[in-house]
């Protein structure tokens, strides 16, 4: 049963859920304080995306979904970041757990959407717990940061090694919501409307059938390839999971960049009577963020295409030094989207710093969604020059590069 029940939403294709996220991107700018405040998406945007069909977009068309790919995944996330970004991630976050569920071996699915898809699933992945065999299963022990999604999620999936397990391989472990301790942590400068709170489970027995090895549902043979049509369910996780965070960033830095350029109608250059937008100084201003910006979405339209085009043509996996390349980009393009949110601000003058502007909140989420792990400039910088060089030392050396 949903947390918040939710009416099953009509069936829709990618193009129409897409055009439905893009009418919903001014309610979630108008939303944007109340989110922050609650410090988890409000109910009715839970609902309202649900209604759009989003939460369905990566679901099997099998299993009733719009059974979209990897480029209109990309063009969600970067819709739904120019409305606002607490939304963005959680909404992303949770329309990418169906597609995971559903990697999932089908009578976990059946669980799981024994009321119809999709479901709302939470995942987090860092740090791992501790699972005890026992009779038929499991009893799963650990404490796990920033799982987001819980707020407003009927399942939850950790990680955890398996005591006696030589090889050391970690796996995911599935539970209902209800079997899972919410801890309130979320006390963050940016953000704070994603409720990415930390989770903790003591003692609590997990079915042997709720389980699977980490490689299982992250690689290319998860169960959910045999049963789907669908090209994005042969993908390597890593093929799709890389792009979430720059999509978001292009589409966070997109918003801002179309309300700079309408204080430039409104905003008086200082001490004159001309409008900003009229100065050499805010033309030039203008120009480069825009240019930034440009680069930038050529750059990860350029990086999703070589994905697709891989995952269609090939059946080997993606190797190490174009899995190596397409994280270069994807820093490149976080680089190239806080480059054009800088010149942005650095014209935008001191009422943009108000407690009540938008701007000044995009900014700080957008700073907070930079320094997420999995695009740590300074480790994988390092990781991908030893891969083009040809000195890495490790046998996966991209193992992390999600």
């Amino acid at each position: 049963m949903n947390l918040l029940p939710l009416e099953p939403a009509a069936v829709l294709n990618a193009d129409e859920i897409l055009t439905e996220a893009i009418s919903l991107v001014p309610t979630l700018r108008e939303r944007g304080e109340e989110t922050e405040r609650l410090r988890r998406l409000p109910d009715s945007t839970i609902h309202d995306a649900a209604d759009a069909g989003i939460f369905s977009l990566l679901v099997p068309r099998q299993l009733g979904g719009a059974g979209a790919g990897l480029q209109e995944f990309v063009d969600l996330l970067r819709i739904l970041a120019r409305g606002d970004l607490s939304a963005a991630w959680t909404l992303g976050f949770l329309t990418s757990h169906n597609w995971m569920i559903a990697r999932f071996p089908k009578n976990v699915q059946d669980e799981v959407f024994a009321e119809g898809p999709p479901s709302l699933m939470a995942m987090v992945a860092h740090p791992v717990g501790k699972a005890i065999p026992v009779a038929d299963g499991f009893e799963l022990t650990g404490h796990w940061r920033y799982c987001s999604g819980v707020m407003h999620a009927d399942w939850v999936v950790v990680t955890a090694l398996i005591e006696g397990d030589e090889s050391g391989a970690v796996s995911m472990f599935l539970l209902p919501r209800s079997d899972v301790d919410v801890i309130d942590t979320w006390y963050m400068a940016g953000m704070q409307g994603s409720g990415s709170n930390d989770v903790k489970i003591d003692s609590q027995f997990v079915p042997a059938e709720r389980s699977i090895p980490f490689d299982d549902l992250f690689g290319r043979k998860n169960p959910g390839a045999k049963l789907y049509s669908e090209p994005i369910y042969g993908y390597d996780a890593r093929s799709v999971m890389t792009f979430l965070f720059p999509a978001m960033a292009i589409g966070a830095a997109e918003g801002l960049l179309e309300d700079y350029r309408r204080r430039l109608d409104k905003r008086f250059a200082a001490f004159s009577k001309t409008l900003a937008g009229d100065t050499v100084a805010a033309q030039m201003r203008y120009a480069r963020a825009t240019s930034a910006l440009r680069l930038a979405q050529a750059r990860l339209d350029h990086s999703v295409k070589i994905t697709i085009d891989l995952n269609a043509s090939a059946a080997d996996d993606m190797s190490h030094e174009l899995r190596a390349l397409i994280k270069l980009d994807c820093l490149a393009v976080c680089r190239m989207a806080w480059e054009s949110v800088q010149l942005v601000m650095g014209g935008s003058g001191s009422s943009v710093y108000r407690s009540s502007e938008t701007t000044q909140r995009v900014v700080r989420d957008l700073q907070v969604l930079l320094s997420h792990m999995t695009i740590d400039e300074d480790r994988f910088l390092e990781l991908s020059g030893e891969i083009l060089l040809g000195r890495a030392t490790s046998d996966d050396p991209t193992r992390d590069f999600v």
